[in-house]
């Protein structure tokens, strides 16, 4: 039966039903976050993805240093700053290190972290990568 017609289109309630269907299952991917296809970079002035840098060093201080050390040098886990973490996450997309943070850690309870703790975690590190004389006085780990 005829729901309607557009310029001389006859639409169906099935058609019209689909087409509402279709954009409600489309629309999130289509407004997936800058954050998803932002790359890594680490240095002195590059960007920090989104996220609370504030919140993140909470986070890791209550949660990550007993494993990744207070400077992120590593200790029980590997360093989260300096040449062996940035080789393996520089370029890599900013998701891709949130995806492993939020479903892999902490190792002794995965997917504990929210996605808010998960950014702010992201944040955080790379913002103590590009700049840890701001957020500590003192330099960068190993």
């Amino acid at each position: 039966m005829p729901v309607g017609e557009i310029t001389g289109v006859r639409v169906s309630k099935h058609w019209l039903g689909a087409a509402c269907i279709a954009l409600i299952f489309t629309t999130p991917a289509l407004a997936a976050s800058p954050q998803s296809f932002a790359r890594l970079s680490f240095g002195v002035g590059q960007p920090v993805p989104s996220g609370n840098i504030l919140k993140g060093q909470h986070t890791f201080d209550a949660i990550c240093w007993a494993c990744h050390s207070h400077d992120l040098s590593g200790g029980k886990a590997p360093p989260l700053t300096g040449s062996t973490f940035y080789k393996t996450w520089q370029g890599q997309r900013v998701d891709a290190l949130f995806d492993f943070i939020r479903n892999s850690m902490p190792r002794d309870d995965p997917g504990f972290l929210s996605d808010d703790m998960a950014r702010d975690l992201v944040a955080y590190i790379v913002a103590y990568s590009n700049n840890p004389r701001n957020l500590t006085g003192r330099p960068a780990g190993k």
